[in-house]
């Protein structure tokens, strides 16, 4: 298997954003929160709400075409 490592330059706010969908993806989809479905997305509304989510594409476009 072949390793290839990806370099990309990034705000403290962009971290905050990859680390967040991390954490939801984790908490949503492996269920490693115990949270009923609607709590879970409330929670998460909140963060969504204090996230410039206009960011979101670009931020991917960002990590996809990293060297």
């Amino acid at each position: 298997m072949v390793t290839t490592n990806h370099h990309i330059v990034i705000t403290d706010e962009e971290q905050h954003m990859i680390v967040n969908a991390l954490t939801f993806f984790d908490e949503a989809f492996l269920g490693n929160r115990l949270l009923s479905g609607s709590e879970l997305i409330e929670e998460w509304r909140n963060v969504a709400n204090d996230t410039r989510l206009s960011h979101l594409d670009d931020l991917a476009t960002k990590i996809a075409t990293s060297n």
